[in-house]
C-alpha cells in the first residue's frame, strides 16, 4: 500500500511536467504567431484604422470574458472534488455558455452604439464577436483535459487554430482587406478547434449531456464570478477605453500596439494556472492544508518569475525595439509598453489570489474588491490621461494593478488564513534586480562609451542573467519540490 502512494505522486508529477512543457512550447509558438499577425496588421493599417481595430478587440474581449461567467473554473472544481458527473457538467456548461454568447453579441453592439461608433466599427465588432459561440463550446470541452492533467491536448488544439488564424490574417493583409475581415480569422480558427477538441474528448469517454438539475447550482456558484469578471475586465481595460474617449484614435492605436503584445503574454500565464488550479482545488477538497499552502505559495512565486522577465528585458530595449519593429511612427508606444508589462506582473498575481479564493469557496469576496477597484480606476485614468496622455494611461494601469493585488492578498490572508511567502518572492525580485543591473550597465556603456550593444543583445543578456539568477537562487527547485 505504501508503494502505491509514491507511484500516484510520480504519475501526477509526470503529468504536470508533460502538460506544462507542452503548453509552454505551444504558448511560445502562439506568442510568435501573434507577433507575426500583429506586426502584419500594424504595418497594414494606419494608426487611425488600427485604433478602430484595437477598440473592437477591447470591447469584444471585455464582453467575451464576462460571457465566460467563470463556468469552466467552477466545472473543474466540481469535477475534481467528485461532486458531480463530468458529462452532465460539461454538457450543461456548453448550453449555458452558448446562451451567454448570444447575449454577448447583442451587448457588444449596444456598447458600441452607446459610444456612438460608425457602422464600419459595428460591422467589425459583429464579425469579431462570432468567436463567443465557438469559445463557448471549446472552453467547456477542455475542462475534460484539465481535470485529467492532459492539457497537452488543449495546447495541440489551440496551436492548430492559431496557425490557421495567422495564415488567414496574412492572406487577408496580402489582399488589402479591411478591419472587419481581419476580425474574422479568430472565430473560424476557434470553431475548428472546438470540433477537434470535442472529438478528442470523446476518446476519453466524454458524452456531454444537458442536465436541467445542474443549471441552478452552476449558475449559483458562478454568479459571484460573473460580475467580478466584469469588474476585473473593466478596470483592466479602462485605460484603453478612457484613452479612446479622451484622445484621438491615433493615440489609441499607439497604445494598442503596446498593449496587445503584453496582453498576449498575459494570456500565456494560463498554461501554468490551468495546470496548477486542479491540483490546488484537489488539495483543498481533500483537506490537505499543508500541500494546499505549498502549491499556493510556489505557484505565486512561479507566476511572478515568468511575468517579471517581461519588464526586465524591456526596460532598456523597448525604445529602439519599437522603432525598428513597428516603425518610427509608433516610437511613442515604448514607454507605455514598459508600464503595461509592469502592470501585467501585478495582475497575474491578483488572478492567482482570486483563484485561491474560488477554491476556498470565497469567490464573493473577489466581487467586493473588484468593485472597489472600479471606483479607484476612473480617478486614476481620467486624472493621469488628461495630463500625461499615453504615459498617463500606462501609469494608471500600473496603479490599478497594484491596488487589486494588494486588496486580493489582504482578502486571501483574512478569509483563508494564508499568504505568499516573502522569502520566496524576494528571491525572484533579487534575480530581476541582478538582470536589470547588468543590462542597465551595458546600456549605459553603449550610450556613454560607444560600446556595441544593440537592443537584441541587451534583451538576450537580461534574459540569460535573469534565468541564471533564478537557478542560483533555487527558485525552480522550490516548485519541483512541491510537485514531486
Amino acid at each position: 500500500m505504501s508503494s502505491a502512494v509514491p507511484s500516484v505522486e510520480s504519475t501526477v508529477s509526470r503529468k504536470v511536467l508533460v502538460s506544462t512543457t507542452t503548453q509552454l512550447a505551444a504558448k511560445v509558438l502562439h506568442l510568435l504567431l501573434n507577433v507575426v499577425s500583429t506586426l502584419a496588421i500594424v504595418r497594414h493599417l494606419a494608426p487611425g484604422e488600427y485604433g478602430v481595430y484595437v477598440l473592437v478587440l477591447t470591447v469584444t474581449t471585455i464582453v467575451g470574458l464576462v460571457a465566460d461567467f467563470g463556468l469552466p473554473k467552477v466545472a473543474v472544481r466540481e469535477i475534481t472534488a467528485a461532486r458531480t458527473d463530468e458529462n452532465d457538467v460539461v454538457g450543461t456548461i456548453i448550453a449555458l455558455r452558448l446562451g451567454l454568447a448570444l447575449a454577448g453579441i447583442v451587448v457588444t453592439q449596444a456598447v458600441l452604439l452607446v459610444m456612438r461608433q460608425p457602422p464600419g466599427t459595428l460591422a467589425a465588432a459583429a464579425v469579431a464577436s462570432l468567436v463567443f459561440l465557438s469559445e463557448a463550446v471549446l472552453a467547456a470541452v477542455v475542462v475534460c483535459f484539465q481535470v485529467r492533467l492532459v492539457q497537452q491536448l488543449e495546447a495541440f488544439v489551440r496551436t492548430g487554430a492559431e496557425v490557421l488564424e495567422t495564415a488567414a490574417i496574412l492572406a487577408l493583409v496580402a489582399v488589402n482587406a479591411g478591419v472587419a475581415w481581419l476580425c474574422l480569422p479568430p472565430a473560424v480558427g476557434s470553431a475548428l478547434g472546438a470540433v477537434v477538441a470535442y472529438g478528442l474528448a470523446r476518446g476519453y469517454g466524454l458524452q456531454a449531456r444537458f442536465s436541467r438539475g445542474l443549471v441552478r447550482m452552476l449558475m449559483r456558484e458562478s454568479l459571484p464570478i460573473a460580475p467580478a469578471l466584469l469588474l476585473a475586465v473593466l478596470y483592466r481595460k479602462l485605460d484603453s477605453l478612457t484613452l479612446a474617449v479622451m484622445r484621438p484614435s491615433r493615440e489609441v492605436g499607439l497604445y494598442g500596439s503596446a498593449a496587445q503584445p503584453v496582453e498576449y503574454y498575459f494570456l500565456t500565464t494560463a498554461l501554468f494556472i490551468n495546470v496548477m488550479f486542479p491540483l490546488l482545488s484537489r488539495a483543498y477538497g481533500q483537506q490537505e492544508r499543508a500541500r494546499f499552502l505549498d502549491l499556493y505559495r510556489r505557484g505565486g512565486e512561479a507566476l511572478l518569475a515568468v511575468t517579471a522577465i517581461v519588464p526586465v528585458v524591456l526596460v532598456f530595449a523597448a525604445g529602439p525595439m519599437v522603432r525598428q519593429v513597428y516603425g518610427s511612427g509608433y516610437a511613442r508606444a515604448a514607454v507605455p509598453l514598459v508600464l503595461l508589462s509592469v502592470a501585467m506582473v501585478f495582475l497575474v498575481l491578483a488572478v492567482w489570489q482570486s483563484l485561491a479564493l474560488l477554491v476556498g469557496g470565497c469567490q464573493r469576496i473577489t466581487l467586493h474588491y473588484n468593485a472597489l477597484a472600479l471606483v479607484v480606476a476612473p480617478v486614476l485614468c481620467v486624472g493621469l490621461i488628461s495630463r500625461f496622455g499615453l504615459v498617463g494611461a500606462g501609469s494608471a494601469a500600473v496603479g490599478i494593478a497594484v491596488f487589486v493585488t494588494a486588496a486580493s492578498a489582504y482578502c486571501v490572508r483574512r478569509h483563508l488564513g494564508i499568504g505568499l511567502e516573502v522569502r520566496g518572492l524576494s528571491r525572484v525580485l533579487t534575480a530581476a534586480a541582478v538582470a536589470l543591473l547588468i543590462s542597465g550597465s551595458v546600456t549605459w556603456l553603449h550610450v556613454s562609451g560607444g560600446m556595441f550593444a544593440p537592443w537584441p543583445l541587451v534583451m538576450i543578456l537580461a534574459l540569460v542573467t535573469y534565468v541564471a539568477a533564478l537557478f542560483v537562487l533555487r527558485v525552480p527547485h522550490a516548485l519541483r519540490e512541491v510537485l514531486a
